[in-house]
């Protein structure tokens, strides 16, 4: 079937969706690692082992919720249905992972590894259908790269609500009222991310008609997905970037807090500035493509080589230059979201080389894929900061020299290496432009 040119409203329809993924990840990545640490009180050794276990959980439910998706037909379609019946269960349980526990020391880490592993399974039930989604909207990849230019600011839009809700609840219930600020935050939040995923299902439509994979098992399309070069460079280099980018996300608070010194309203201030630099990117990223000045693999490249040197150059900053420093992680934020348009387009376009070279869809499996190599990126960012701050003996009263110089390298020199990474081996990725343009005639001929 070929593909239809796509209505703004189903492209804002669909852009709600991620914004409600972000509220997962805005609020695990920016505000989870200080909860945990500073209200819950369980160590961050503890909190860098949550978040590997938590992937390794990944590793497994990602896959099948892939293959479920894969095979599902329903009258809503193949992955739609997802997004409606677990959205009430999604929004609970970015609730639960943001209370308070009275329990024993013992009893609030058992509390906060459970209710963290129920979120990350809640989240693979909506979010890899939803990636798969867009396979299924259009078989176009200047549509898809379309459709990401909206979908990318709202969930920004998330992100900064995220940023500025929870800080604002904090001065109004006060400081020592912290948990209670959280509670009642959170609650309206995890309401809107159910919300948000519901008006995704209603406003989005399944275009493209995508055959079950009936007679291919999980293990093969795992085969086939993980043994061609373009799967294996995609997966590389999402998680080299988003390691970076949750590097960052997770340190601004600690970095703003206690290497600045700012104030709760200057920390509200920071992380908003952060997420409008997050809307603002990829609206210049599609002027770039339209206009032609970058295809979409060369924006991706040049995103993470100057978002690189743009993170790195956090490393001059001194505990004074708080203005200074909330310029250089905007640039840095600006630099490497340039290429956020282009990464979640990119399952589709591997979900299509798999059909082409082998005649085996598999979107789900592909969106799983995508999904996991964010997850990998959670857990190697979210276990370096646990340890590197436990090794340098950060203490929440008690800020020593030593720990304020490693959140000053957790926010600078560590996601600037991966940063750097990722342009290395996006320089060998090989489906660019002209092939993916090759790839589409070659689908429709067939069908």
């Amino acid at each position: 079937m070929k593909s239809q040119k796509i209505s703004i409203t189903e492209k804002i329809s669909y852009g709600l969706g991620d914004a409600s993924a972000n509220i997962f990840l805005g609020m695990t990545m920016m505000f989870l690692p200080y909860f945990c640490t500073n209200i819950v009180g369980i160590s961050a050794s503890a909190m860098g082992l949550l978040f590997i276990v938590a992937r390794l959980w990944d590793a497994f439910i990602d896959p099948i919720v892939g293959n479920m998706a894969d095979r599902t037909t329903t009258k809503y379609g193949k992955y739609r249905p997802f997004l409606l019946y677990f959205s009430v269960p999604y929004g609970l349980s970015c609730l639960l992972v943001f209370i308070a526990p009275n329990f024993s020391s013992t009893g609030n880490l058992i509390y906060v590894y459970v209710t963290y592993l129920f979120l990350t399974t809640m989240y693979a039930f909506t979010v890899v259908p939803y990636v798969a989604l867009l396979t299924a909207i259009t078989n176009d990849p200047q549509e898809r790269l379309a459709i990401n230019a909206w979908r990318f600011p709202l969930a920004k839009a998330a992100m900064l609500l995220c940023s500025t809700v929870v800080p604002i609840a904090v001065s109004y219930f006060g400081k020592a009222n912290e948990a209670k600020a959280y509670l009642v935050s959170m609650s309206g939040i995890a309401i809107l991310a159910s919300l948000l995923l519901f008006i995704c299902f209603k406003g989005t439509k399944e275009k493209i008609i995508i055959n079950s994979e009936d007679k291919v098992s999980i293990r093969m399309q795992l085969k086939i997905i993980f043994t061609n070069k373009p799967t294996l460079l995609f997966v590389g280099f999402n998680v080299t970037g988003a390691v970076a980018f949750i590097l960052k996300g997770s340190v601004a608070i600690y970095f703003v807090k206690y290497y600045l010194n700012a104030s709760e309203q200057m920390v509200s201030v920071f992380l908003s500035a952060i997420a409008i630099a997050g809307i603002i990117a990829p609206m210049i990223a599609i002027q770039l493509i339209k206009k032609k000045l970058l295809s979409n693999i060369q924006l991706y490249k040049y995103a993470n080589l100057f978002g690189g040197l743009a993170t790195l150059s956090i490393l001059i900053i001194s505990p004074e230059q708080l203005t200074l420093g909330l310029f250089l992680i905007i640039l840095s934020v600006i630099f490497a979201e340039l290429g956020s348009i282009v990464c979640w387009a990119l399952p589709s376009d591997c979900a299509d080389y798999c059909e082409y070279k082998y005649s085996v869809k598999a979107s789900g499996i592909m969106a799983a894929a995508g999904l996991f190599t964010q997850k990998v990126g959670f857990a190697i960012a979210g276990g370096i900061v646990g340890f590197s701050l436990a090794l340098a003996g950060y203490d929440t009263n008690n800020i020593t020299p030593n720990a304020s110089f490693s959140i000053l390298l957790l926010i600078s020199v560590a996601p600037a290496v991966f940063h750097f990474l990722s342009f290395i081996l996006l320089c060998f990725y090989p489906l660019n432009d002209h092939k993916m343009n090759e790839i589409k005639v070659a689908l429709e001929q067939r069908s």
